[in-house]
């Protein structure tokens, strides 16, 4: 059974090489900077990691110092995305930093609140469970956050990108899988240990594969507009409601 872990983590690390490599080659980092340096970076830390026993120290002493860069990777990555939905809007680009930002803060700050919770999973140090709940509460309002782009997309007249539109949905389903699993490790005790590590690796799997087969330059210059059509005539005023809340909040950050 170890050995089917090594294989499978080892396999994510050369998906994030690849990514990156293919990120690169297309293009497509000067437009996903962030998105690049992170699969980068999560190339050299999971191959890091997977050079050594997930029992031993050392594993969990590089866990728990690069644990944190990931969260605020995450966050940026978030960032990156609604700044591309909303790069003609800059009004309501910096209320959603900021929103996202504060939402972020409160999800992990609720969450270690909910510590007062017995739980099963002492054979790893309440070091290891305090992160484990401040994962759970990353990922959760990261979710959220983009459903919420997703609920915007489908809501207004606005029409991204198709790799945007794919970015969005692909992280949506990765943070909530995530927050689903780390969930079960807080509450569900150390029995479910192996299955949750399996699933965590499957999400990640299914991830890269999505975005290898789906991100091209070529969804650049199609636009994917998720507005049902069965609203007509009110694209007009939804947009003209978008510019003058951009415009409102424009003057207001300058006071």
């Amino acid at each position: 059974m170890s050995r089917a872990l090594d294989f499978v983590d080892w396999l994510i690390v050369a998906g994030f090489a690849l990514l990156a490599v293919r990120l690169f080659t297309a293009g497509l980092h000067r437009r996903y900077r962030v998105f690049f340096l992170y699969c980068a970076f999560a190339t050299l830390h999971l191959g890091v990691l997977d050079s050594f026993s997930q029992s031993s120290d050392a594993y969990q002493h590089i866990w728990v110092l690069t644990e944190p860069v990931e969260w605020l990777f995450f966050v940026l990555l978030v960032l990156e995305i609604y700044s591309l939905v909303l790069q003609d809007y800059r009004g309501l680009a910096t209320v959603g930093r900021w929103t996202l930002i504060l939402a972020v803060v409160l999800a992990v700050g609720a969450s270690l609140a909910s510590l007062m919770v017995p739980s099963q999973l002492t054979t790893q140090g309440h070091l290891m469970r305090y992160y484990y709940v401040a994962e759970r509460a990353v990922y959760l309002s990261l979710a959220l956050f983009l459903l919420t782009i997703l609920a915007f997309m489908v809501q207004y007249p606005v029409a991204p990108s198709r790799n945007i539109v794919i970015h969005s949905f692909v992280f949506s389903f990765y943070f909530l899988g995530n927050t689903v699993l780390y969930l079960m490790v807080t509450t569900r005790g150390k029995g479910f240990l192996i299955f949750v590590t399996y699933a965590l690796d499957a999400c990640a799997l299914a991830a890269l594969g999505a975005w290898l087969a789906l991100l091209k330059p070529a969804g650049e210059t199609r636009k994917l507009a998720l507005r049902p059509q069965w609203m007509p005539g009110k694209e007009e005023d939804l947009v003209n409601q978008l510019k003058y809340l951009n415009a409102a909040l424009l003057r207001a950050g300058r006071r």
